[in-house]
């Protein structure tokens, strides 16, 4: 399975969720800018993206129109994470969406419903 790739400039976010998920048992990877999420995902595959909305050099609809736009990437689900109102998002190809702030258990659902159960060793 492949790691649950996490998307977001902010760092103190993605490493608070990086930590979580890691806790949890599942394996993840990270990008802070959209241009490096697509780059991460032609290296290894990830189970599901969390992906944020606002972000510098490529933003979350950016990424999702690279991913439609490549065939090894289009099928990969994508979760958006944004404090925007709903028609920011809502009509974009996504599997599901986070608003932010979100708390651990909806952040744990959501990777769990998506992604499936972690790899517990």
């Amino acid at each position: 399975m492949g790691p649950v790739l996490i998307v977001d400039d902010e760092f103190g976010i993605v490493e608070a969720v990086r930590d979580l998920l890691s806790d949890e048992g599942y394996r993840t990877a990270t990008a802070l800018n959209g241009r490096e999420a697509v780059e991460r995902m032609r290296q290894e595959r990830p189970s599901m993206v969390l992906l944020d909305y606002m972000m510098p050099v490529l933003n979350g609809p950016g990424v999702l129109e690279a991913m439609q736009k490549d065939a090894g990437l289009r099928d990969i689900p994508v979760v958006m994470m944004s404090a925007s109102p709903p028609d920011f998002w809502q009509h974009l190809p996504c599997a599901g969406f986070l608003p932010k702030p979100f708390d651990i258990e909806q952040l744990l659902s959501v990777v769990q419903r998506i992604a499936g159960p972690p790899l517990k060793h």
